[in-house]
């Protein structure tokens, strides 16, 4: 479970979104813990619910930073967050609320998502925020 531990090194620089990725990580690190762990999976299954509530206010705002922005590479970000939604909805109706709770292959996405997508994807907008930003400063 370590892989799902937050890190500093995750930091954007944007507050709000920060906030959004350690609940987050938060979140998945309940799953597995309430998921892999547990014979009774109504944890697992509550925490589910609080993750796809957090991964949707998370998506709402970063969508909505990207287009106010000018973000231009808005429609692949967002294909990205509709396509890990989609695997996510897709593993969960596989492992929760069964027994044996959360597989290690929703562990595993979990994982991939959290480091590529907030290291790599996550981080290429936080790079342009901050640039959109020193430019606007400078004219006003």
């Amino acid at each position: 479970m370590k892989d799902l531990e937050w890190k500093d090194e995750y930091l954007l620089g944007l507050p709000a979104i920060d906030l959004q990725h350690q609940r987050i990580f938060d979140c998945f690190a309940n799953i597995a813990r309430e998921g892999l762990t547990k014979c009774d999976n109504w944890l697992a299954d509550s925490s589910f619910i609080q993750l796809v509530d957090s991964l949707q206010q998370h998506f709402a705002l970063e969508e909505s930073m990207m287009r106010s922005l000018c973000y231009p590479e808005i429609a692949r970000h967002t294909e990205e967050h509709r396509q890990f939604h989609a695997e996510l909805h897709a593993l969960a109706q596989k492992s929760i609320g069964t027994v044996g709770g959360v597989s290690h292959q929703m562990i595993r996405v979990f994982q991939r998502w959290l480091q590529k997508h907030i290291m790599v994807s996550d981080r290429h907008y936080a790079d342009f925020f901050s640039s959109s930003a020193h430019k606007n400063l400078g004219k006003k």
